[in-house]
């Protein structure tokens, strides 16, 4: 059949993925390191990153909520910060938990660069609970892909 000719789509130039499984222990909510980051050199400047992966943690405790947040830097400026530090949130009272998640993250960038620009993703807790990213081994992915113009 015939498809769409009224515009012209983009094409996937590289494609990029890491992973840490190193445990990270926060309580804190200022916006901290988990391990994960990845370094891309887009081949034009007109190029889009479309920045992509899922943050493990394990939250636990008794009559307590525990959530974070997820912040995407491009070097060191922010690009991306989820609204709330509850972005990913477990509420339980009256009991004792131990819950694990994996929480998605997407983000289209314009770097507007062909030097090497790393991307790092960071994590903050929400009311200073305890959550542990990558625990037991389990992995976070970061992917990125180049969207060519």
């Amino acid at each position: 059949g015939t498809g769409a000719t009224s515009f012209s789509p983009g094409k996937i130039g590289q494609v990029l993925r890491t992973e840490s499984n190193s445990a990270t222990s926060l309580a804190t909510t200022t916006y901290s390191d988990i391990g994960l980051s990845q370094a891309i050199t887009c081949s034009a400047t007109s190029s889009k990153v479309l920045i992509m992966g899922s943050i493990m943690s394990s939250k636990s405790g008794t009559n307590t909520d525990r959530g974070h947040g997820i912040k995407i830097l491009r070097a060191s400026t922010s690009i991306f910060q989820t609204q709330t530090l509850y972005y990913a949130y477990d509420s339980f009272q009256n009991s004792s938990f131990n819950d694990g998640d994996s929480t998605p993250f997407f983000y289209l960038d314009s770097p507007s660069s062909t030097s090497a620009i790393t991307y790092k993703i960071q994590c903050a807790t929400w009311n200073s609970g305890t959550v542990v990213f990558n625990s037991d081994s389990n992995q976070s992915p970061l992917v990125l892909m180049e969207v060519l113009a």
